[in-house]
C-alpha cells in the first residue's frame, strides 16, 4: 500500500482492429496491456513518444494472441527490455506457434498468470476470461492500486461479445476502458464476419448503462475503444452511449472519451474519490 495518495495515469496509444496497445502508471510503476503494433520501429517510437521517462516498463500484459495484440515483432523489442511479458497460462503453446516463427526468444521474460491473479509494482491485476473467438482465450483486467486514500480500480476490456457474464466487474469501477468495435448501419454495409466476435455500440452502452445502475457511485471517466475503422467512428459510439443513458433516464455523470484508432489519447489522471480529466 502507499503511504500518500499519488496520480495513476492512463493513456490509449493505439486501439483498433488494426492495433491495440494501452499503458497504465504511477510515479512507481508502468504496465503495458496489449502490444499489437505492426512493425519494431513503432513498437520503439511508441514506448519513447508516448510513455513517461521518469518510469521503466515493468511488465507488458497481453489479453490473447490475436496479432493486433502481440505479435512477432513486439515481442522481439520485449526481449531487448528488462520487463516481464504476462500472459495466462492457457495461452503460452499458443503465443510460441502463432508468434515465435521459429525464434527461441531465449531472453523472452515470460512469465504466466493463472486466474487468481497477479501483481506488478503498484497495481493488482484480476484477470477474467471473456468470450470472443472460440479458439483463444481472451481476458479483460480489474487493476486495483491500494494507496492510503483508498483503492483505486480500474477496468480493461475489449474483444468480446457477451457482455452480461462479465458485467459485475464493471460495478464500482473509477475508470474503465470498454471495447465500441462497431455500428451496426455500418456493419450491413461494410460486413465482416469477425465482427460477430466484438461487442456492438448498443451492447456497449447498455454494459455502461447497467453497470451504473449497480454502482454506488459514478466512475471517473469511460474511455471506449477498439474500434473498427470501416465500422465505426467516435462520434457514432459516444453518441450511442449518449442516448442510452437518456433513454433509460440516468444521468450521465461521468466524463466520456472516445481512443482515437491511428493516434495516441490524451492522458488520463485517475485519483481516489476525485474528478479525472485529460492532462
Amino acid at each position: 500500500m502507499s503511504d500518500e495518495s499519488m496520480p495513476i495515469y492512463f493513456k490509449s496509444i493505439a486501439s483498433s482492429s488494426n492495433g491495440n496497445c494501452l499503458a497504465i502508471w504511477t510515479e512507481n510503476s508502468c504496465v503495458i496491456v496489449d502490444f499489437g503494433l505492426s512493425s519494431m520501429k513503432r513498437c520503439r517510437q511508441a514506448i519513447a513518444d508516448h510513455l513517461p521517462s521518469t518510469v521503466n516498463i515493468d511488465a507488458v500484459v497481453i489479453s490473447h494472441t490475436h496479432s493486433d495484440h502481440i505479435s512477432y515483432y513486439p515481442l522481439r523489442v520485449l526481449e531487448g527490455l528488462d520487463c516481464s511479458v504476462r500472459i495466462h497460462q492457457d495461452c503460452i503453446e499458443q503465443l510460441r506457434a502463432k508468434h515465435f516463427n521459429g525464434y527461441g526468444f531465449g531472453d523472452l521474460d515470460i512469465r504466466p498468470f493463472a486466474d487468481d491473479g497477479f501483481q506488478v509494482g503498484d497495481f493488482v491485476f484480476e484477470p477474467f476470461e471473456v468470450s470472443h473467438h472460440p479458439q483463444y482465450p481472451t481476458f479483460g483486467f480489474v487493476i486495483k492500486c491500494t494507496q492510503r486514500a483508498g483503492t483505486t480500480k480500474i477496468v480493461i476490456a475489449t474483444d468480446f461479445n457477451q457482455w452480461q457474464p462479465v458485467l459485475n466487474h464493471f460495478v464500482d469501477a473509477d475508470f474503465i476502458f470498454i471495447e465500441s468495435n462497431h455500428d451496426h448501419e455500418l456493419l450491413r454495409q461494410y460486413y465482416n464476419h469477425n465482427s460477430t466476435y466484438h461487442l456492438p455500440n448498443p451492447d456497449t452502452a447498455s454494459l455502461l448503462c447497467a453497470a451504473r445502475q449497480r454502482s454506488v457511485a459514478p466512475p471517473q471517466a469511460v474511455m471506449l475503444g477498439h474500434m473498427s475503422p470501416q465500422r465505426n467512428t467516435r462520434e457514432i459510439a459516444i453518441k450511442e452511449v449518449r442516448q442510452a443513458f437518456t433513454s433509460n433516464g440516468i444521468a450521465m455523470d461521468f466524463d466520456l472519451f472516445a481512443a482515437p484508432l491511428r493516434d495516441a489519447s490524451d492522458t488520463i489522471e485517475i485519483m481516489p474519490a476525485s474528478k479525472s480529466c485529460p492532462v
